[in-house]
């Protein structure tokens, strides 16, 4: 047995002893002297369980690092000639790995709080304590219990001489922060959702409480945001499909726990305090899409780029959900208060508005997530399970996407339109949006030429809330507000450029050319050089031939774009043959301020033999290849929205921890 393993068997062991311990504490205003011996106990436990969860952790990195192949995860994810930035980052990119990854972000965050929290002396807030301590420790056990299931730290019976290789596909600068991201999303989301069970159990959530919650959520928020986000640059830059987006299954669960998140925030904020739990609703569902979404990429449960093998973790994933649910609703009925009240206040257009925003993203996350389960469910009744295609997505989720920009437009114009005025002007915003369909214009999508006024008199909207809160006097000027506004402008903003991309993108058909040639499409002359052709590099171990072999080859060459205006930029297309994972394309994206420039090469035989003789030291001229180019109108409004959206969502989550340091705190 490794010792990584065995220190994580041992904090599984020390975890429940904790949980024992923490059974046994009564949580009265004067515990007695014996009862404090009792939390004190158990909070060296929990700490000894939390460091050697963060050595277990440690032990899989430096496996990576001193090249350890006798482990599977390692030899399945590394080599000798890895970088070392790669190996420092293997333990969160492969299946099994990353699931102990999950354990030891949740397992800080857990340790710090518990451990701010043992300073406190506040008794009255006890229960509340022991109670989210018992959840989280609950909550580590079962993470604990699913990385045994597929433990990384598995042997092989004998040493292997080399590493498989990382798949190229992930040898770029982004698996460095895109997992990690994504994965520090989800621990907050765990730690928000253990916090309102916690709430609900103990019925004593107080203003700190409450402000840790909003603290949590917000920065759970923003690194989904993030993570969606990078992965998006991610596929657009390096997998070279040539988007952002496809709908891939993965990407797709990635959606949904940010959807959940979105319409938690655009709850009223009456909720929670008129005698309802829609706010706690809303946070397990968002605790739910985690779990599929890791379910879906962990164990495979589709076929999907993003996803591993199947594995055991899927089921123990899903079946956890399906306690949690069944647990919420004991509690729910303990309660006996309703999920959803619909007292929405006809003559209010905020209320309106509100209402509008919640309920379209829960749709838009339903849509979303029957695209995911369909084909789950598909494949018990059928030998060849269905797929969800785009345009399922795009057909049913674009009333409610429209329904959307039309309420974030009336949040921020409410103060200055009634509700009839403000429903003439949607009125007539569509009007014209069904006029561009009948003609055509600007896009060839009649949805897009539909959907676009309304999503730019939304923009517009927005622009002018923003304006206003630039005026207004430094009292009233929330961090609030202006990460509200800012939020909702990111999001028309990537709207824009969503729907303009997609629309009105052009794509050439696939050319077959020679090197020191030149060929013209799509208003472009690209001017073609001789190949650099670089022989082997690297080594892994080749399970076909079983021996050491070099990495990859590589086909270099330089390009010159000429634009019809003039303009003239240099970029480089490449091919790369591995040994372990076949030919891969790198793409060159030229990026100008109205679209970009995407030209992509692929192998023909002439690229596949040079590639294979360059794998083995020789050099050989291709004598074709083939080239395709796309132009993407507008892409750079998604980048441009994504960065706004991540400093409103900064701006929204330091204001709460100002707002929060400025409130007395209970003494000590």
């Amino acid at each position: 047995m490794e010792i990584g393993e065995l220190f994580i068997i041992l904090a599984g062991i020390l975890l429940v002893f904790d949980f024992i311990l923490l059974l046994k504490a009564k949580a009265k205003a004067k515990a007695e002297a014996g009862e404090k011996k009792t939390l004190e106990y158990a909070f060296y436990t929990s700490a000894i369980a939390c460091a050697l969860i963060v050595a277990s952790y440690l032990s899989l990195t430096w496996a990576f690092v001193s090249d350890n192949f006798s482990l599977s995860e390692v030899y399945s994810y590394s080599s000798s000639s890895l970088a070392i930035w790669y190996k420092l980052g293997d333990p969160w990119i492969g299946s099994s790995g990353s699931m102990l990854f999950l354990t030891f972000l949740f397992t800080l965050v857990y340790f710090v709080y518990r451990f701010k929290e043992s300073e406190t002396e506040d008794e009255k807030r006890s229960t509340f304590r022991i109670t989210l301590y018992k959840i989280a420790d609950l909550f580590l056990i079962f993470f604990i219990l699913v990385v045994l299931l597929h433990s990384p730290f598995e042997h092989f019976p004998m040493s292997m001489p080399d590493g498989s290789g990382l798949n190229p596909l992930l040898q770029t600068f982004w698996v460095l922060i895109h997992p990690p991201v994504v994965f520090l999303g989800y621990t907050f989301v765990f730690f928000a959702f253990a916090l309102t069970l916690t709430g609900m159990i103990t019925g004593e959530t107080g203003e700190r409480e409450r402000g840790t919650l909003k603290r949590s959520l917000y920065a759970a928020w923003l690194f989904l945001a993030l993570g969606i986000a990078l992965g998006g640059w991610w596929s657009y830059e390096v997998l070279g499909w040539g988007g952002y987006w496809s709908w891939d299954p993965v990407e797709t669960a990635s959606l949904l726990p940010w959807l959940a998140l979105t319409a938690y925030f655009h709850l009223s904020p009456k909720r929670g305090r008129d005698g309802n739990m829609a706010k706690e609703f809303t946070l397990m569902v968002t605790f739910l899409a985690v779990i599929f979404g890791t379910a879906l990429t962990r164990g495979g449960l589709l076929e999907s780029v993003h996803a591993f093998g199947r594995s055991p973790v899927g089921p123990a994933l899903m079946l956890f959900a399906a306690g949690i649910i069944f647990y919420f609703f004991y509690l729910w009925r303990k309660a006996k208060k309703p999920l959803y009240t619909f007292d929405v206040d006809s003559s209010s257009l905020s209320s309106i508005s509100i209402f509008i925003a919640y309920w379209s993203l829960i749709f838009i996350l339903l849509i979303c997530f029957l695209g995911d389960a369909a084909p789950i469910i598909g494949g018990f009744f059928r030998e060849n399970p269905m797929t969800t295609s785009p345009e399922f997505y795009n057909k049913w989720c674009f009333p409610f996407v429209l329904a959307f920009a039309a309420a974030l437009a009336g949040c921020n114009i409410s103060t200055y339109l009634n509700v009839k005025k403000y429903a003439g002007l949607i009125l007539a915003v569509l009007g014209v949006g069904a006029i561009l369909a009948w003609l055509g214009q600007p896009t060839p999508n009649s949805l897009v030429n539909f959907g676009l006024p309304l999503i730019l008199a939304a923009g517009s909207a927005i622009a002018y809330n923003f304006a206003r809160a630039l005026r207004l006097p430094k009292k009233k000027n929330s961090s609030r507000l202006w990460g509200k506004t800012i939020v909702h402008l990111a999001i028309i903003i990537i709207l824009i450029g969503v729907f303009v991309s997609s629309a009105a993108e052009t794509e050439s058909d696939f050319i077959l050319a020679k090197p020191n040639s030149t060929i013209e499409t799509l208003e472009t002359r690209i001017e073609l050089n001789n190949f650099t052709i670089f022989t082997g590099t690297g080594s892994v171990y080749s399970p076909q031939h079983q021996f050491i072999v070099p990495e990859h080859s590589a086909l270099k060459m330089d390009v010159t774009i000429r634009e019809e205006g003039g303009n003239v930029h240099q970029g480089a297309l490449w091919l790369y043959l591995y040994a372990n994972h076949g030919i891969v394309s790198k793409p060159s994206i030229i990026s100008t301020p109205t679209s970009d420039i995407y030209v992509h090469m692929q192998y023909t035989l002439s690229t596949s033999n040079s590639l294979l003789y360059a794998l083995m030291g020789q050099k050989v001229q291709p004598e074709d290849f083939i080239v395709g180019v796309k132009k993407i109108p507008l892409v750079g409004l998604i980048w441009t929205g994504i960065v706004l959206m991540g400093i409103g969502m900064v701006v929204l989550l330091v204001g709460e921890f100002v707002n929060t340091s400025g409130k007395k705190r209970p003494k000590r």
